[in-house]
């Protein structure tokens, strides 16, 4: 089973830019026209659709910045550091939470990952994480 989120944005063009130019995904494909857009990045997968796009809507409520209240979304990357730089360098005010190291308990070991949020244009948080070490 494989999960793809799909998620509302105001304006399909501000959040394309964020998520190829700062945050790396690709354009897997999309439909203009319904302001739909498929990207992808090391296997994570994620579709983007703008309210004003000639499209189905399935909203469960009004919709009302930030959307993404209640949610973040945690992604395994390859090189962090690479990452956060370019985030940095790109768009610093999306950053949520700066890059830090933080153990978690996993099934009685530690495991130490690298990490860090960032808050896309509507108000989504994604967090990147790199696993450091396991005790």
């Amino acid at each position: 089973m494989r999960v793809v989120p799909e998620l509302y944005c105001q304006s399909i063009k501000d959040n394309i830019t964020f998520f190829v130019d700062v945050l790396g995904f690709a354009i897997k494909y999309q439909r203009e026209e319904e302001e739909f857009v498929y990207l992808t990045r090391e296997g994570v997968d994620l579709m983007l659709e703008g309210v004003g796009g000639d499209s189905r809507k399935w909203l469960t409520g009004n919709l009302e910045h930030p959307f993404g209240r209640g949610v973040n979304f945690q992604w395994d990357v390859s090189d962090i550091k690479e990452l956060y730089s370019t985030v940095q360098s790109k768009a610093p005010s999306s950053i949520f939470v700066p890059m830090e190291s933080k153990s978690y308990l996993v099934d009685g070991k530690t495991v130490t990952q690298t990490q860090f949020i960032v808050e896309s244009p509507d108000g989504y948080l994604f967090r990147f994480c790199q696993v450091e070490h396991k005790n």
